[in-house]
């Protein structure tokens, strides 16, 4: 293998081990692409520029790409140029060292593994920064101590290096394409509804739409009073009843029409809601039940929908104020913890975004919301609410 100089590192402070890093496999991998430019095509798609733990190699990474989306030979010839005033390749002796890494052929052969070895170590860098964040922001106490918010934020990090790490993405063939798409045509077959998806628990919409479907962000708009917070919380009802239904029938998760539901209401209280499914399930006015105005035959009828539903699999966040980075994260440990599979917003306007549109106008952070990705591993249904 070509014989690699290594810059300088920052050193060490005692008793803190070095972060994971495997200097020799990037300049394998460097030198291999620089080889073999068809070797770019298998390691683009996942390994970037800063997934190298010494910069220089990040730099000449970058620059390889550049040249082959140009579609232009990169080899130490026609990279000397965009490294000879770089201050880091004169530390290792000047642009010759481009040459230096194509000195051994043989790490054509291990190109890929190469790449993967970075890429995994990368990840554990990501790692390592996060738990390092997560001890200093938990040792500072010159601040307010928030330690939920401290949770909430290590959790985002640590969601961050799990998308990060996650399953590289690939075209399907026609064949695992058609054979979910016949799954799909079972399962609507089944129902005996012509339901492919999650009941919405309308009959007229299911029958339009099919349910709701995996992937789904739907938008409720309307003018201010005209049901919008109902329709929701009622979908979102009705597809935690389902799933009961469903379970106790002995079907399933995977084959239900139902799912668990996280419900965030960043403007009614969990009480308030809780009260107003119950008014609904027991056929009392919502209004009575807040006032007392109730007989006790109302009462036991009142009862008995609570005792029918404590077991519902809907779970109701009424923490004002979020973030849709917080919801993300509430999300993900709902899902953890309860397997939710779909999730009720009420309502969009009331949501903060990441900070970073916070100098333009809502317009464009209300866009930076819609389309944020949960990312869960079943059914990520998002419904907003929007007024």
């Amino acid at each position: 293998m070509a014989e690699v100089v290594r810059i300088a590192e920052p050193a060490q402070p005692a008793g803190i081990p070095a972060l994971p890093q495997n200097v020799e496999a990037e300049a394998a991998l460097l030198g291999a692409l620089m080889i073999d430019n068809r070797l770019v095509e298998d390691v683009q798609l996942k390994l970037r520029p800063d997934h190298f733990f010494e910069p220089l190699h990040g730099r000449i990474y970058e620059a390889v790409l550049r040249m082959t989306d140009a579609n232009r030979i990169a080899n130490p010839v026609t990279l000397r140029p965009l490294f000879e005033s770089d201050e880091s390749i004169k530390e290792v002796g000047g642009p010759a060292y481009l040459a230096q890494l194509t000195g051994s052929g043989a790490a054509v052969i291990g190109a890929r593994d190469f790449a993967q070895q970075i890429y995994d170590l990368a990840l554990l860098r990501a790692l390592v920064g996060v738990g390092r964040g997560l001890v200093e922001g938990a040792l500072d106490t010159s601040e307010d101590v928030a330690p939920l918010a401290q949770i909430e934020r290590a959790e985002t990090e640590l969601y961050k290096v799990a998308e990060e790490g996650g399953a590289e993405g690939k075209a399907k063939s026609f064949a695992e394409s058609a054979t979910l798409a016949v799954a799909m045509a079972e399962r609507a077959l089944n129902s005996g509804g012509h339901l492919s998806g999650i009941t919405t628990g309308l009959e007229s919409l299911n029958a339009k739409i099919g349910g709701l479907h995996k992937s789904d962000l739907i938008i409720v708009a309307g003018r201010p009073g005209m049901g919008k917070s109902s329709l929701a919380t009622n979908i979102g009802f009705a597809a935690a009843q389902r799933f009961l239904r469903d379970a106790e029938d002995g079907i399933e998760p995977g084959k239900s029409a139902g799912a668990p539901v996280a419900l965030f209401s960043l403007e009614m209280s969990a009480d308030q809601l809780a009260t107003r499914i119950l008014a609904e399930q027991s056929g009392i006015s919502s209004e009575n039940l807040r006032m007392g105005k109730i007989s006790q035959q109302d009462f036991r009828q009142l009862a008995r929908a609570a005792a029918e539903l404590q077991s519902l699999p809907l779970y109701i966040d009424d923490t004002p104020a979020l973030t849709i980075a917080a919801i993300r994260t509430r999300a993900r440990r709902l899902k953890r913890q309860k397997g939710i599979g779909m999730v009720v917003v009420d309502y969009l306007q009331l949501l903060q975004g990441t900070g970073k549109n916070s100098n333009e106008n809502r317009v464009q952070e209300i866009s930076e919301i819609s389309w944020t990705r949960f990312s869960l591993p079943l059914r990520p249904v998002p419904w907003s609410n929007c007024r």
